[in-house]
């Protein structure tokens, strides 16, 4: 399991590639289920887990928590200029 870093990012295009490579390894899996015993390559699976981005769940518990006690507030200002980047990343690709 990877050690998380706080700068640690994964790009649209890095996800892309990680969610590909776990689906390249479930379609090969569920191929192999009608056989008596099902032919797992182990480092290809574990390389594709070692892909998928980190998930810091201190802060996914933390927002959770925030969000069911009301004190989650939306920065709407924040929120748009999010959606602006996003949709111009959209349109250079």
């Amino acid at each position: 399991m990877k050690k998380e870093t706080p700068t640690s990012k994964t790009s649209g295009n890095e996800q892309r590639l990680n969610q590909e490579t776990v689906r390249s390894v479930v379609t090969s899996l569920q191929r192999d289920k009608q056989q008596v015993e099902p032919v797992i390559d182990l480092d290809e699976l574990r390389a594709a887990l070692d892909e998928l981005p980190t998930i810091n769940a201190t802060k996914v518990v933390s927002l959770h928590r925030r969000i069911v006690n009301g004190d989650y507030k939306v920065d709407s200002e924040r929120l748009a200029e999010k959606l602006m980047e996003l949709e111009a990343s959209l349109d250079r690709d």
